[in-house]
């Protein structure tokens, strides 16, 4: 496999990952914002079990990382805006480990719910999602830095084009869906 396959690779599987995070941090932070506080203490643990028991997200959360240890000990550190890139999804991951996981694991005991902590914890696990989604999405444009201008112009021009009939669709579903999702 050459250096460039391997980035390109890694490449996609980040660009997977951020899209899931931007999708997160939009679309569920927005029916979480929704809910009222025993609502949202139910929707985040569900949303945490079915995320940590699907194959795809695992896989796309798990890949880079391997990914990335492999392509730096055969590659080595030579192609900056590809480490840079990778440099600023480490620190979008640790974000979630520092951030994220506190609230989650104090969300799931079910003795907590005190509704006004419960919205102090909805409140910080947007601003970690929406960081992390964030720099995730500037990994992802660092590491395509790597490539030339005319081909990651050609890779934004299409990634708006896919998004803007995704977008249009997303505008269907409306934060008030927000109650039946949760039962």
């Amino acid at each position: 496999m050459t250096q460039s396959v391997a980035e390109v690779l890694i490449l996609t599987i980040n660009a997977l990952g951020a899209g899931i995070l931007m999708f997160v941090a939009g679309v569920a932070q927005k029916i979480m914002n929704e809910l009222d506080e025993l609502e949202f203490k139910r929707f985040l643990n569900q949303l945490d079990k079915a995320a940590m028991s699907d194959p795809f997200a695992v896989t796309i959360a798990t890949l880079p990382i391997l990914g990335a240890v492999g392509y730096f000990l055969a590659f080595g550190f030579g192609h900056w805006w590809f480490t840079a890139g990778f440099v600023v999804w480490l620190i979008g991951g640790t974000i979630t480990k520092v951030t994220n996981m506190p609230i989650y694991q104090w969300v799931a005991d079910p003795k907590n719910n005190d509704p006004e902590e419960l919205r102090q914890r909805r409140r910080k696990l947007r601003l970690a999602n929406n960081a992390r989604a964030w720099l995730t999405l500037g990994s992802v444009a660092l590491m395509a830095c790597q490539f030339g201008v005319s081909e990651v112009l050609l890779t934004v021009a299409a990634a708006v084009l896919i998004s803007i009939p995704l977008l249009l669709l997303a505008r269907r579903y409306t934060p008030g869906a927000a109650r039946a999702i949760a039962g």
